[in-house]
């Protein structure tokens, strides 16, 4: 291997399934290889040193994530994700609510991977639903699948989809004034930005009767700037997989390009900066451009986005949403929140997340041997006794809490905010498994152990309780801080590793 003074090896686990004659190295197809800890150690960083966020592979439907990049860097389209997000939209699958989720995701995090899965989930629901797009489980496609005709397909779908679910009709703000005199409706807004005026004119063979149609199309053919787009890059094998090339909105680049060009290429969760040459050249067979998107240079200038709203109505953190129909309140472990009870700048919020899939067992063991307990029909509204909310709404309210600049306490809370796909700024995290951690030990101590040592608690003795652990973590933060005004946080960590490095002796001997 030949290491280039300046600049660290190339990680081993990503693979490279071409041949390095035909594909030039930053549009080779990347991998995640998986380790015991997951994708917790996987050096994300190595491929992308840009201030843009790329985007995990190995979810199904994740070949939509050059599309949603594009979506991302289109303005105007983000700008209506961003809004919709703030309505009271009641679809439970919506993909305009989920662009929005991504979209906020995306500008917070500045260059740190993110992983798109809910929206890929509604995908796959609604790709069944209409059977008009096709499903993609990652790893099990063809050698030699179109990505081009699966990608056009999906945009045609994907546009189609925004215009319904964000069509208020005939409510619908003017996002482009209308001409003097204008008695009509305003069309959907992704409609007014993506969609040109059409006319047509049906004439009947038969007795000549003329009848126009006034409509808005999203087929756009003018010469406007280039904007963004889609490529599939194949290999000499007729593998293919899709890329992203976007021109980074002015404004955007923080002043960070220091004369580079402003093009740069997402390669899923690989991105860096290109030049225009490498961009807009298409001298290769392997690079096919699929989906183009341009721009008018006045879109700035015509659109107003005034009308529409901007905030999350913050009630929706008053509200008790449950969709189970047998329900018993009997055994219900939450209070509403009052009005004068909502969480503002500095709130202290102690969470702790699960994540089962429907697929597999609906018992599932924890790696400190404790069960989640998820006995049948916990999840089916039809039958459940507990209190069950629709993921759409859960994220709105945790969306809610990091806009009011709300403190999360928790124990291992990056994995679980990689999974719900929300970035939370880490000036926003307090996370226990960092706070009672020696670097130089490696090991990370459990949440169980922490309780039994700190606290004299015994959890996760049979099954696993979130809010048990939610709360253990807050104490264990206030543990911290009166070991901190003791002057002897410092000697207890010591402790506690000593005791742990006890404890897994005797755990090895006994077994």
């Amino acid at each position: 291997m030949l290491l280039i003074k300046g600049f660290k090896a190339e990680p081993e686990t990503p693979t490279f399934e071409y041949d390095p004659e035909a594909v030039p190295k930053a549009y080779r197809k990347v991998e995640i290889e998986y380790s015991k800890f997951g994708v917790e150690d996987f050096d994300f960083g190595f491929y992308n040193h840009t201030h843009y966020s790329g985007l995990e592979t190995h979810i199904t439907n994740s070949y939509t994530n050059a599309m949603l990049q594009i979506m991302f860097y289109t303005l105007p389209i983000r700008r209506l994700a961003k809004s919709h997000i703030t309505t009271d939209c009641q679809r439970e699958h919506c993909l305009f609510c989920e662009l929005g989720f991504v979209v906020r995701m995306l500008e917070d995090a500045r260059g740190t991977n993110c992983q798109s899965s809910n929206f890929c989930k509604v995908v796959g629901v609604l790709a069944q639903n209409h059977n008009l797009i096709e499903l993609m489980d990652y790893g099990r496609e063809s050698a030699d699948h179109n990505y081009g005709h699966m990608i056009q397909a999906f945009h045609r779908f994907l546009v189609d989809t925004l215009s319904l679910e964000g069509n208020t009709y005939p409510y619908n703000p003017w996002l482009i004034p209308p001409p003097p005199n204008v008695s009509y409706p305003a069309a959907a807004p992704i409609t007014q930005v993506l969609g040109v005026d059409a006319k047509n004119v049906i004439i009947c063979t038969n007795c000549q009767a003329v009848r126009e149609k006034e409509n808005m199309m999203h087929v756009i053919d003018m010469i406007y700037p280039r904007k963004g787009m889609i490529v599939q890059v194949v290999t000499k094998e007729k593998r293919s997989h899709l890329v992203a090339l976007v021109k980074v909105p002015e404004g955007e680049d923080d002043g960070d390009l220091d004369g580079q060009s402003s093009w740069y290429l997402f390669n899923d969760f690989a991105v860096r900066n290109i030049s225009e040459d490498d961009a807009l050249s298409f001298s290769a067979n392997w690079k096919v451009p699929t989906v183009i998107y341009l721009e008018r240079v006045d879109t700035r200038e015509r659109l107003s986005f005034t009308a529409l709203p901007n905030e999350i109505d913050p009630s929706i953190l008053c509200q008790d949403t449950n969709i189970s129909s047998n329900r018993d309140k009997n055994i219900m472990k939450h209070e509403r929140l009052k009005p004068e009870e909502l969480p503002t700048l500095g709130t202290l919020v102690a969470i702790d997340a699960e994540f089962v899939s429907m697929q597999q067992e609906e018992t599932e063991y924890r790696s400190d041997g404790t069960k989640k307990s998820i006995k049948f029909g916990d999840l089916d509204p039809h039958l459940s006794r507990y209190t069950l909310t629709p993921l759409k709404v859960v994220y709105k309210k945790l969306r809610l809490l990091v806009d009011r600049g709300c403190i999360f306490i928790g124990h291992g809370l990056s994995k679980d905010f990689r999974i719900i796909n929300i970035f939370v700024p880490p000036d926003q995290v307090i996370d226990t498994v960092d706070l009672y951690f020696i670097k130089s030990r490696q090991r990370r101590l459990s949440l169980r152990f922490l309780a039994w040592f700190i606290l004299k608690e015994n959890i996760q003795t049979e099954t696993h309780d979130s809010i048990e652990d939610a709360l253990t973590a807050l104490r264990l933060y206030k543990a911290y801080h009166e070991f901190e005004s003791e002057g002897v946080f410092d000697n207890k960590l010591d402790e506690l590793y000593k005791e742990g490095k006890q404890f897994v002796r005797k755990s090895a001997a006994s077994h």
